[in-house]
């Protein structure tokens, strides 16, 4: 049953989305035809807004509203030992061929080297959050300790701490209030994706102390402006749409 609630909601997703409206448009092409054109309508402009970059940031804004990058200045009026730098796990998969075993996937990498650059610009120390992998069979491989590992080997880098339960991002906030129990932190530097970091943030807001700051440090932004290409669908937008379609579903389902 998961899998097939999986599979309706994968298709509902941007810019598949937008196929009923366009099935139904024909369905009543007969019968009503001013509603039938409305819906076709629409159901054009859909698969555009899911399809196109411009599309999705602009859908983006909409639901998420505008994020800016975290301002490294900023971080230094509190002292580093009383701050920590969150990244959130953003998955892994527990067979990459080419390099002959587990790694972490894209979205993870991006996380971590931007957690990695925030904090030697600074000297605030990084935590990773993600447990196992939901589809990996070696309860063993975490993404924390993927993250730990290629930390280490390829950016030379040590973790302060890492929390490894995690499979979702609510436990990524209860996992971490948890393992920051009793220690000095006045704020938390949160980093995940800008289309993440709403859910992210209330969830984190909601497990830490009232307390602790929660600073958010987006990665992933769209630079300002847009070129006639960001018109034209494109793989980025896509996956963007796509993207920010799940996490809005996340949100307003409270997960």
């Amino acid at each position: 049953m998961n899998d097939l609630i999986h599979a309706v909601a994968a298709f509902l997703l941007p810019p598949t989305g937008a196929f009923p409206l366009l099935l139904l448009a024909w369905w009543l092409r007969h019968r009503r035809r001013w509603l039938s054109g409305a819906l076709f309508a629409t159901g054009l402009i859909a698969v555009w807004v899911g399809s196109t970059e411009l599309g999705a940031l602009w859908l983006q804004d909409r639901l998420l509203g505008p994020q800016q990058a975290v301002r490294v200045e900023r971080l230094k009026d509190v002292p580093p030992k009383e701050t920590l730098i969150v990244v959130l796990g953003g998955g892994a998969r527990k067979l990459m061929p080419e390099y002959g075993g587990a790694q972490l996937k894209a979205l993870s990498i991006e996380r971590l080297r931007y957690g990695i650059w925030l904090s030697r610009r600074t000297g605030i120390p990084l935590m990773f959050t993600g447990g196992t992998p939901r589809d990996a069979s070696d309860e063993r491989m975490t993404e924390a300790a993927l993250a730990e590992r290629t930390a280490a080997q390829e950016f030379g880098f040590t973790l302060a701490a890492k929390e490894d339960r995690a499979t979702d991002t609510r436990e990524n906030a209860q996992f971490t209030a948890e393992l920051l129990r009793g220690q000095p932190i006045r704020r938390v530097v949160l980093v995940t994706h800008d289309v993440h970091m709403r859910r992210a943030l209330r969830a984190f807001r909601e497990a830490l102390p009232a307390e602790v700051e929660v600073i958010p440090a987006p990665l992933g932004l769209a630079l300002p402006g847009f070129e006639w290409r960001d018109l034209l669908p494109s793989q980025e937008g896509i996956s963007r749409a796509r993207y920010l379609g799940y996490e809005w579903l996340g949100y307003v389902g409270g997960h």
